[in-house]
């Protein structure tokens, strides 16, 4: 069971992903009405489950016969069914005939494709994009050349998802306003992840500077995004603040860092806490609470 259900799996993901692919680069080819995901696949897994059974193997959208095709003229989808009757008419009728063909005919129709296909004027635009964008592009393009597209997307993501991960958390810092004996306080900005957590360090450090007793205050104003890991670290530094004696506040929160923290129950924990009029229409005075000594100073000073 094992040996035929993962090579189906590999195959519907692949088949999938080069058709959305496909898809995609027909719409940025031509002005017409785009595709719908949802009906390219639903068509495709269809075909895919009845074919079997009629002796016929799987089949997905080739970027390759779609450019061609796009590049031919055909601006909807009975290009593909004259397609697919044309390459029926040939295999039964002309088979005997297209061994004939010299390959080397073949290879320069190929090679003409692959020219066509290239959109070369899209590298002297490289320049104008960031180097990670350049990095994303120039590897996709040489594992495609060099092995086939399949481990070229798989590359492609994998880049984009360690490229914007080393992003976001570029993103994310910490401005600590004041730090003495009795005070502490920052501003967050950005998206506090699993990435960025580090740099909380330089904040946890300044409050174990502090003597007993210390407040920290948190403007929460600039920061967008919360994560469990980030969580997880705030929770940290909110506790070594209560097991000195301390209070903690954090104001100006917004929609999703917002529910998070009531969802862990890390607002129970606060001493004080508020949150834009955006992130919680039905705030109310027993919901946000401020205390004069916990609330963010007007002018703050330095360290």
């Amino acid at each position: 069971m094992r040996q035929l259900v993962t090579p189906t799996l590999t195959i519907a993901l692949l088949g999938a992903i080069e058709s959305l692919l496909c898809a995609r680069v027909a719409d940025q080819l031509h002005g017409g009405r785009r595709h719908d995901p949802n009906q390219e696949l639903m068509a495709q897994g269809l075909a895919n489950a009845i074919v079997p059974f009629i002796g016929g193997m799987p089949a997905t959208g080739t970027i390759a016969r779609t450019v061609t095709n796009i590049r031919s003229g055909a601006t909807s989808g009975v290009a593909g069914v004259i397609h697919a009757f044309t390459l029926m008419a040939i295999v039964l009728l002309a088979a005997p005939l297209a061994r004939h063909v010299p390959l080397a005919v073949l290879a320069g129709i190929l090679l003409f494709v692959a020219w066509n296909m290239g959109e070369w004027h899209e590298f002297a635009r490289l320049r104008q994009f960031s180097p990670h964008y350049r990095l994303m592009l120039l590897s996709t393009f040489a594992v495609t050349v060099i092995f086939d597209l399949t481990v070229a997307v798989e590359l492609g993501l994998v880049l984009a998802v360690v490229l914007f991960v080393r992003r976001q958390s570029s993103l994310f810092r910490v401005d600590v306003r004041r730090a003495d004996d009795q005070r502490v306080e920052a501003r967050l900005y950005g998206s506090l992840f699993f990435g960025a957590v580090t740099k909380l360090d330089a904040l946890q450090e300044a409050v174990e500077r502090a003597g007993p007793g210390v407040a920290l205050v948190l403007d929460a104003h600039h920061l967008q995004l919360l994560d469990t890991t980030g969580l997880d670290a705030l929770s940290g530094i909110i506790e070594v603040v209560q097991q000195r004696g301390g209070q903690v506040a954090i104001h100006d929160l917004h929609a999703q860092p917002l529910s998070l923290l009531r969802r862990a129950g890390l607002l129970e924990h606060l001493s004080a806490w508020t949150a834009l009029p955006e992130a919680d229409e039905d705030l109310s005075e027993a919901d946000a609470t401020t205390d004069g000594a916990v609330s963010w100073s007007d002018a703050p000073t330095g360290p």
